[in-house]
């Protein structure tokens, strides 16, 4: 604890020591006058320095905090108190001057001087310093204040963003599951394991910043078999991970609304599907692919794009410059999105 208050007033403690210690630089080079100091001199020297040492960190630490922002009227009068006070002592330095100062000041009439100007502007430069120790010190702490802001606003916007999704997943796949069961069907187990591993992820595994990247793709295997239930036409669904992918923390659900639109968009009832998902590595992270052709056309709606305006939010949010999103529409009628994350950074 003392070596941390050593770290942060060190230099006041050297300025203060330099300040009280100045009247006697002279001393250094002309040693032979030392034989004229006067102990009052350096009494009174060290109860300037005491009072202004004492004013200086009142006024940073009690003063200036209350009442600087709020009651403006207030830090200037005692502002003016102090400096009255100071006045005041230095007259009474003059007055019990055992030399006589009182008098000599009186007869050249600089007693003014001496009692108002002089300790004016040492006391102003004093507070002035104090004023701007104080704003910096509060300039800092309403960044780092921002900063905390920021990020909690970050967090529960993230929190809200990924919790997003679309329900009409899961009612189509209660369909599915429902109308497996009527078929009796040997998949109807399987696809009801492989939904609830689904909303077991969502609602377990999620609840963190970060999951591991083969969760993800996990979860987006069992999105991905669960979409293929409902296809009216068998075609070509491949997710493909490139060997040398590694294993790495990522946002979750981050890349499930491209799978959700390459299945909205990629299937209609005649045209076999044509879906490709894709996962690789990089030199500083991971690239996903998506790739389907476009087989429906429908007339935007009012919610239209807000999925996508949600991952763009959330890139933003976790990868601010360090990652790259692309979408593409071919003249093949081939929809594409490359979504390139610098990871390793994290």
């Amino acid at each position: 604890m003392l070596g941390k208050f050593f770290r942060k007033f060190y230099l006041h403690i050297v300025i203060w020591v330099i300040l009280l210690l100045l009247p006697f630089i002279n001393y250094l080079y002309q040693p032979d006058k030392i034989v004229d100091f006067k102990p009052y001199s350096g009494l009174s020297h060290l109860a300037n320095i005491l009072f202004l040492a004492t004013h200086f960190y009142l006024h940073c630490y009690i003063v200036a905090p209350a009442y600087f922002f709020g009651r403006r009227k207030v830090f200037i009068l005692l502002i003016a108190l102090g400096f009255t006070t100071y006045v005041a002592l230095n007259y009474l330095i003059v007055y019990f001057n055992p030399d006589g100062e009182l008098a000599h000041l009186t007869k050249e009439n600089i007693l003014f001087v001496r009692l108002v100007i002089g300790p004016g502007i040492i006391y102003s430069l004093c507070m002035i310093t104090s004023s701007m120790i104080f704003l910096y010190g509060e300039q800092a702490r309403q960044k780092e204040l921002n900063k905390q802001i920021a990020l909690e606003k970050t967090t529960a916007e993230l929190t809200i963003l990924k919790l997003q999704i679309s329900p009409h997943f899961l009612f189509n796949t209660l369909n599915n599951i429902r109308w497996l069961i009527r078929k009796q069907s040997p998949d109807s187990e399987g696809t009801i394991v492989k939904l609830s591993e689904i909303l077991r992820y969502i609602l377990y595994e999620v609840d963190g910043p970060k999951v591991e990247l083969f969760k993800e793709i996990d979860h987006m295997r069992n999105f991905i078999a669960l979409q293929s239930l409902r296809l009216p036409v068998k075609g070509n669904i491949e997710l493909d991970i490139e060997s040398s992918l590694k294993n790495r923390l990522v946002p979750p659900l981050l890349f499930i609304h491209f799978v959700e639109n390459a299945f909205k968009y990629g299937v209609d009832s005649k045209t076999p599907p044509q879906i490709q998902f894709l996962f690789k590595e990089t030199k500083d992270g991971i690239e996903f692919v998506s790739r389907n052709k476009i087989l429906r056309h429908t007339e935007p709606r009012s919610n239209e794009g807000i999925g996508l305006t949600n991952v763009r939010r959330r890139l933003q949010l976790l990868y601010p410059n360090r990652h790259d999103l692309r979408i593409n529409t071919t003249d093949a009628g081939d929809f594409a999105v490359t979504l390139k994350l610098m990871t390793d950074e994290d």
